[in-house]
């Protein structure tokens, strides 16, 4: 089917009570797996990218592959950029056929944040598309020595009801990320999510919420949140260390028996499968197969 509104998923989520995973490719093997499996287990899902992945492949090439992907399949497909740090990337996205945009300006003052934001809502709006915007911060991993330093400092940035109902009046906005104890870049479950602080955020906005750093969420902790309020996880970290692994694994067989090369026709089917298991995985925790 065509690529599908990003909010009109996410407002059905919310109000079914389930989430839609925003997976993050980086290849167009990975575009495949994803789409793939969504089908397979006739959920719902986004497709999402970030900056160097758009430096890499384009706006034209990531839009025409997940258009004629997404035509194959009778599950809705939807665009997002994830993380934009200017308008005029955003806006680029938005022409290019991206179905929703995130714009990120949570580093900066907030009243410049709001300026912007609300700067790149009207223009979504010339479109059809819907913004997501992060308040708070929830920082990368990478940042910290270790995780838990990076999960003991995250705690002193949360968002609180207060701010989210301000900057979603201010704004515009369609979906909040908001800062809840999830860290982006973190393969492994062991963040702590703020569960009545999610709940609370979702009352006082109303909107459909994004967890952030998804992979870094246990399941038990991944489905209160859902119950509390969260309709979009994003989901990269956990993915990519299954490809990486997997890929590792097709160059280590080479030299022994009889496979002398790595056969660049063949080896994404291999790691398209180990992906696909550990997106479905992921998809099966959200609530929303079938």
């Amino acid at each position: 089917m065509p690529l599908v509104n990003t909010g009109d998923l996410l407002r059905d989520a919310l109000a079914g009570g389930y989430a839609v995973g925003g997976f993050e490719p980086y290849t167009i093997d990975q575009i495949q797996a994803i789409i793939e499996v969504a089908e397979e287990e006739r959920t719902p899902v986004i497709l999402q990218f970030w900056s160097e992945v758009i430096e890499t492949w384009g706006f034209p090439t990531l839009t025409c592959v997940a258009r004629e992907l997404a035509g194959r399949v009778s599950v809705p497909v939807a665009l997002h950029l994830d993380h934009s740090l200017t308008e005029e990337l955003a806006y680029q996205a938005l022409e290019s056929g991206f179905t929703s945009v995130m714009y990120d300006g949570s580093k900066l003052p907030l009243e410049e944040n709001i300026a912007r934001t609300r700067a790149v809502v009207a223009r979504a709006k010339e479109f059809g598309a819907t913004v997501e915007a992060e308040l708070g911060l929830i920082g990368f991993l990478s940042d910290y020595a270790t995780p838990e330093e990076a999960l003991e400092a995250i705690k002193g940035m949360l968002t609180t009801p207060e701010q989210a109902d301000f900057f979603v009046r201010a704004t515009g906005i369609d979906i909040l990320a908001p800062a809840i104890g999830s860290i982006h870049g973190c393969p492994l479950p062991m963040a702590e999510l703020d569960i009545p602080r999610i709940r609370a955020i979702s009352q006082v906005t109303g909107l459909p919420l994004a967890l952030h750093g998804g992979s870094g969420v246990g399941e038990e902790q991944l489905r209160a949140a859902i119950g509390a309020g969260i309709a979009k996880v994003n989901v990269d970290a956990e993915v990519r260390s299954v490809y990486i692994s997997a890929l590792k694994a097709e160059v280590a067989a080479v030299g022994s028996g009889e496979k002398v090369y790595v056969d660049l026709a063949r080896y994404p089917r291999g790691v398209r499968t180990a992906t696909k298991e550990a997106v479905r995985k992921r998809m099966r925790m959200l609530r929303n197969t079938g």
